[in-house]
Order: structure tokens, then C-alpha cells, then sequence
């Protein structure tokens, strides 16, 4: 059959799940263990309709107690996993030129929150899965599209997911880059807490530890909003004053690739030690300030297939006068967890602040020479032409979650990465070869 005609033919179609799905807000907001609905309504709501598309298309449907579902096609004692989320990041209203909870089509693009983290990915393989029935291939495996509800905050939908149901044999996930993950950091997260100092009265930034915070707000116990003017002005910063609170505005970027952002909490703390005598400020410019990779704490280290630690300041809150910080590491080595812990001993201990200790999951690797990787390097191959060698991240995806997995696609070497940023949007051409890739991809694996 003419794959490029199936894919045409299917688009408007595409587009409409798509649109549809944007249209939920899924920003996991309150988690609710014991809950009908523990990521929410409108995941639940998502995680549903996605189902109820799966079901019109002739496909097997399950769903896991609202925690995550899939869409099965196919019989055998295998499994392959299709493993995408539901979930998207939040959004700052102000920095979006469109409603991002809607699917907006322009320029060759689509724009939404989700359209490249994952809705978009999402889509493209459950369109593949449904070309490969419409054809009537019969697959040696049971393929499985597995959704999630929670991936951005912790994965504990596909935690729930396989306690119930068999874990797949083997697996990819459409959550990343083109032409293949193999690697990716261990994640690592941890908190700072302590006591206000007298000076800051309050202070507000960051939602998640997977985000560089694209603002900061603060009171203060003195006046220097002349002093907040000159400062930014010098430094070609970004904020303002409005009723006595402190702003300052950044670029959001993820988490694995702070560089790529500005961190608004580093111009407050950069205002704050240049201008004040604050014992918090003292701390984060001795040990933090403008400092990606840990090197100022003394935790950096680097490994030549994973590359750098990455160390994001993703959250700073302070009311009632305490405060907790929270900090997320990317680690090219599975030993930074004790070396962390160790390095926070000492410089909390400097300045009488506690922690938690670090938590998260450790590095996953797949050999690239595995049959796995050379199979869906092939189909990548075969409809982009592009013949890039795989890669590694400090980003986490699902494939984590099990042995024998990967993260494939979507983006493509070059392109612009939109996760996790304002205006986020998806190439319609680069959607369109997805689908192609995920179609010979699963025909190749599951044949």
C-alpha cells in the first residue's frame, strides 16, 4: 500500500483526536491516591475519550482506574509498548500568543500545549496502529499504546499500570528526539529548607523540578525599588515593581537543558547579594547562583556517552518565614546520588539549613547495537533519510520504567525543542513522518 497516501488520507482525521485532546487541560494540579479520578477530571476525562477513539477504531481498550489505559491491537504472548502521557506542564497564560489549550494550525505548525509533549507523538502512533489494521496486518505480538496521566510529575500512572497489567517484552516511547534515545541521566531531586533572614518577607517561583521557572516574585523588608530599577537596566534583565512585590522574568526552558532558559530566581538572589545583607542571597551566590552544572557546590561530574550533571534551581518558596528550595539534578552517573548527599551535608550545614535527601531513579541504558535500537533506527531511516547516530539525554521519558526500552521521536535533529516552553508547537510536516516512522517501526518489530 502507498504509505504516504494512508497518512494523507488520515490526517484531517489526526488533527481532529489531536484538537480534541489539547482542548484538556491536563496540568496534574492535586494528586488524590484513593481517588475515582487521582490525577484529576480532566486527565480522567483525556485519558477516556482516548480510549473511546480507541474502541470506534475496533481496537481493545482498558483502563487502569483512571491512572493510565491502553489501546491493543493484535494477539501473541508478547507485548509490544507504545508508552506516550496524557499530562502536559503548566503554562504561563501572559508569554502564550494563543490559547494553549487549543489546537491552532498556522504556518505549517501546531500549536497547543502538548502538541510535542506528548499529545502530538501520542497521535501519531495510535494513526500508525490504525494504518497497520486498516491494511490488515496481523502482528506476532500484542501491540499495546499505553497512556499515562502523571508522567510529568513522577510517572505514578505507569508505576500503577504495571503492577496490574504484564510488563511489556519490549518497547519505545514517543516522548523525546529523533533519531533514537538510548541513554538517558539519572533524575535526581532535593530540597533546602530554612528560615527566613529578616529581609525577604516572601518569595514565589517554580511549580515543577522538570522546569526552569520563567518567573519570580518577592517582598522584602526594605524599599530599593530604584535600586530593582537600575539593577535590571545594567543587566539587561526583564521585571518590574507593582504593589511592593518584586518581579523578575526569565525564560522557561526543561529542566535537562537549563542553559536553553534564564532562571528568574537567579535575578532576584543576583539583586539580593549585590543589594542587600540577606544570609539566603549569601547562599545561593556562594553555592548556586548562574550555575547549571553544580560546579559552585562541588557535585559536577561528567560521563562520555551521557555527558555533563545538569542542576536546576526549579523552585524557591518562602512564607510564614520559612523557606524550601528545590533543586533538580540530571546525572550522567548513578553515584552522584551519594555524592549529593554528601555535598549537601556540608554547605547546609554551613549555613544551619536542612535537606531531604535525593530522590529519583536511576540512569537507564539500552545497548545501540541492540536488536531493539537497529530496528527502529532502520524505519527512521528508511522514511527521513537521516542517518544520525543515536543519542543520549538528561531528560526522563517512560522507557526508564522497564529494561528493554527506548525513547524514539519525535523531534527531529535540528528542529527547535519545545517541551515544556511557551507556545509549544509541533512541525505538521515532522507529524506526518512520525506516523510514517511509528508505522514501519511497529510493522518491523511486531512482524
Amino acid at each position: 500500500m502507498d504509505l504516504d497516501k494512508m497518512v494523507i488520507d488520515n490526517k484531517e482525521y489526526a488533527f481532529e483526536i489531536l484538537g480534541k485532546l489539547i482542548s484538556y487541560d491536563t496540568v496534574l494540579r492535586e494528586y488524590k491516591e484513593n481517588s475515582d479520578m487521582p490525577f484529576g477530571k480532566n486527565n480522567a476525562e483525556a485519558l477516556n475519550y482516548l480510549l473511546s477513539i480507541g474502541d470506534s477504531l475496533g481496537f481493545k481498550t482498558k483502563n487502569l482506574d483512571n491512572y493510565a489505559g491502553h489501546i491493543e491491537f493484535g494477539e501473541g504472548e508478547e507485548i509490544l509498548g507504545i508508552l506516550a502521557h496524557l499530562d502536559v506542564v503548566p503554562v504561563t497564560i501572559d508569554e502564550w500568543k494563543t490559547n494553549p489549550f487549543e489546537l491552532v494550525i498556522k504556518d505549517n505548525k501546531l500549536y497547543g500545549r502538548g502538541t510535542q509533549d506528548d499529545k502530538g507523538p501520542l497521535v501519531s502512533a495510535l494513526i500508525a496502529m490504525k494504518l497497520l489494521k486498516d491494511e490488515g496486518f496481523k502482528p506476532s505480538k500484542r501491540i499495546r499504546l499505553i497512556a499515562g496521566c502523571d508522567e510529568e510529575s513522577g510517572s505514578r500512572c505507569l508505576e500503577y499500570y504495571l503492577k496490574k497489567e504484564k510488563t511489556p517484552d519490549i518497547a519505545f516511547s514517543p516522548d523525546a528526539e529523533f533519531p533514537l534515545i538510548y541513554g538517558e541521566k539519572a533524575i535526581l531531586s532535593y530540597d533546602i529548607m530554612g528560615s527566613s533572614d529578616g529581609i525577604i518577607l516572601e518569595f514565589n517561583a517554580g511549580e515543577r523540578y522538570n522546569m526552569v521557572p520563567s518567573m519570580a516574585s518577592m517582598k522584602i523588608s526594605l524599599d530599593l525599588k530604584d535600586e530593582y530599577f537600575k539593577f535590571l537596566n545594567d543587566n539587561n534583565f526583564d521585571g518590574e515593581v507593582k504593589d511592593n512585590v518584586y518581579y523578575a522574568y526569565g525564560i522557561a526552558s526543561h529542566a535537562a537543558m537549563p542553559d536553553k532558559g534564564l532562571n528568574a530566581i537567579f535575578i532576584l538572589f543576583k539583586f539580593l547579594s549585590e543589594y542587600t545583607d540577606s544570609k539566603i542571597a549569601k547562599f545561593i551566590n556562594k553555592y548556586y547562583l548562574f550555575d547549571n552544572y553544580g560546579k559552585k557546590a562541588g557535585y559536577y561530574s561528567y560521563d562520555k556517552e551521557l555527558g555533563d550533571l545538569t542542576s536546576n534551581v526549579a523552585i524557591f518558596k518562602l512564607k510564614d518565614n520559612e523557606f524550601k528550595m528545590g533543586v533538580n539534578c540530571r546525572c550522567p552517573i548513578d553515584e552522584s546520588f551519594d555524592i549529593i548527599d554528601n555535598v549537601l551535608n556540608k554547605i547546609c550545614g554551613e549555613f544551619n539549613y536542612s535537606y531531604k535527601k535525593p530522590f529519583g531513579s536511576k540512569r537507564h541504558y539500552v545497548s545501540p547495537k541492540s536488536e531493539l535500537v537497529t530496528k527502529l533506527l532502520g524505519a527512521y531511516r528508511e522514511v527521513t533519510k537521516d542517518y544520525s547516530d543515536p543519542i543520549t539525554i538528561g531528560g526522563g521519558t517512560y522507557a526508564r520504567e522497564m529494561k528493554n526500552a527506548v525513547a524514539f521521536g519525535p523531534l527531529k535533529p535540528g528542529r527547535v525543542d519545545c517541551c515544556h516552553i511557551s507556545n509549544e508547537y509541533f512541525e505538521i510536516d515532522d507529524f506526518m513522518d512520525a506516523i510514517k516512522v511509528y508505522y514501519l517501526a511497529i510493522k518491523e518489530l511486531a512482524k
